[in-house]
């Protein structure tokens, strides 16, 4: 998900319910737990709705570009700023569970959103080198390169874990960030480049905005 079009930010969390509000805050809470989504079944009993109404929730979030279902299924395979399924974005919490984030972005939203300390290991989107950062209480205070670049689309055609998630990435340095310019040069064209340290502060600020309207922090 890239800076500008982060969860705080769709037009779909401006529109947020509070119902799709409390199923959002227990999908999350259930994943924070159990490392995975809940059923149908278990959300029903929270929100004590029927299974078509849950259908119907689950719907509208998708309608708004919040959740990712297998098709034809309601088994959820993203949930921003998470996936369920592995991707190269790994976020290790304090109690050692892993999680998964969609996104660079969402990588270094996701402990703001959750207020949770925690190690994110990804890689290199040029030389594919491990990347690693440390953030706690919301502050970036280690990184394994000292000039550590995201880079992210600055439109979206189509859901967004399926279109901008998977390439918008962390370079370890400005020079392997150059050198995946001048092998992308239209893709390239479509996004910006910003140092950790310049595009962290307000990506920060709107995960922290997500966490408090949905109740997760």
């Amino acid at each position: 998900m890239n800076t500008d079009q982060s969860a705080p930010k769709k037009q779909g969390c401006r529109e947020l319910t509070s119902l799709e509000k409390r199923a959002l805050s227990q999908i999350f809470k259930v994943i924070l737990r159990s490392g995975r989504a809940p059923t149908v079944g278990e959300l029903r009993r929270f929100l004590k709705e029927s299974d078509d109404d849950v259908i119907r929730v689950l719907d509208k979030l998708e309608e708004k570009d919040l959740l990712l279902r297998r098709t034809g299924t309601q088994q959820m395979v993203s949930i921003y700023p998470l996936s369920l399924e592995p991707t190269k974005h790994q976020v290790v919490l304090e109690d050692g569970k892993k999680l998964f984030a969609m996104c660079a972005v969402d990588a270094v939203g996701l402990p703001n959103m959750f207020n949770k300390d925690v190690e994110v290991i990804s890689e290199c989107g040029w030389c594919k080198e491990k990347i690693t950062l440390e953030i706690k209480n919301g502050e970036v205070v280690a990184k394994s390169h000292p000039q550590v670049v995201i880079w992210n689309l600055e439109r979206q055609e189509g859901p967004s874990a399926e279109t901008c998630c998977p390439v918008i990435n962390f370079f370890c340095s400005d020079q392997h960030f150059r050198e995946w310019v001048e092998r992308h040069p239209d893709l390239s064209k479509k996004g910006h480049s910003d140092l950790l340290e310049q595009a962290y502060p307000g990506i920060k600020k709107r995960w922290r905005r997500y966490g408090e309207t949905i109740g997760v922090r």
